[in-house]
């Protein structure tokens, strides 16, 4: 007895929905591996990784004899991750630079201080937008400028079945580090004092003053790195971008 015609159009589309169904699968278990550890310099890609790095605004130092170019370095991570070693990456920067780190900040040229305020996804109106629109001191809060493209594009490989298990296992991933960090130089007959405006909640400000630090010039910043890439760990991601900020850090030498 042959087959109707009804029964050989239903054995026929439910193998082509399997075949769409196990190369999408596939596709989707290749993009699963994590990001290889590897880095770049700022705006390039590194592996699956797209990194970035930015700050509020620009600070330029005076130049010293090679024999002043000393640096005292205290770092402080308020962030809820930790061991980031930031502060050995800021020093190895240095150093290559051909600047002396030094535990004595009596016998500092100059001096570097930093806190880690967030390392984690950027989501909801945590952006690096935001942060840096913040400034030093500033809050976190801006609206949301990125978006994942993943089910958009398992929609035009194999129609919406396959997005949605595309988009099930292929997540763009976007991570940021925002750090605030104060330079201090050494300079002879100045009188610095700094004041510094934080948002505060319902729309309010609040400002800061501290007294006045003789003989030393005062200058700060935030900086936010960012990581982005699909299914980027944020195991891999965090060393690069530990990595960008001690970049921006050392650069400003």
């Amino acid at each position: 007895m042959k087959p109707s015609l009804i029964g050989m159009l239903a054995r026929s589309k439910s193998m082509v929905l399997g075949s769409a169904c196990l190369g999408t699968l596939a596709l989707a278990g290749c993009a699963t591996g994590p990001a290889p550890q590897q880095t770049s310099s700022s705006g390039l890609s590194a592996g699956n990784m797209q990194l970035s790095a930015h700050m509020s605004s620009s600070i330029f130092l005076q130049p010293v004899a090679p024999q002043e170019r000393v640096v005292f370095i205290d770092g402080h991570n308020t962030s809820s991750a930790q061991n980031l070693g930031v502060e050995s990456e800021v020093s190895q920067d240095l150093a290559a630079r051909g600047y002396q780190v030094t535990n004595d900040p009596t016998k500092a040229e100059y001096m570097v201080m930093y806190n880690v305020l967030y390392v984690g996804k950027q989501q909801g109106n945590y952006t690096a937008a935001g942060a840096l629109a913040g400034g030093f001191g500033g809050g976190l809060i801006g609206a949301m400028t990125s978006n994942d493209g993943g089910t958009q594009a398992g929609a035009l490989l194999a129609g919406a079945l396959a997005g949605a298990v595309i988009g099930h296992f292929i997540q763009h991933k976007h991570y940021m580090m925002v750090v605030d960090i104060q330079l201090e130089q050494r300079q002879a007959g100045v009188y610095t004092t700094s004041q510094t405006n934080a948002e505060q909640g319902m729309g309010g400000t609040m400002q800061t003053s501290t007294s006045g630090v003789k003989n030393w010039m005062i200058y700060r910043d935030r900086i936010v790195a960012q990581a982005q890439g699909l299914n980027l760990a944020f195991s891999y991601a965090t060393p690069a971008l530990t990595k960008e900020v001690s970049g921006e850090i050392s650069g400003l030498f």
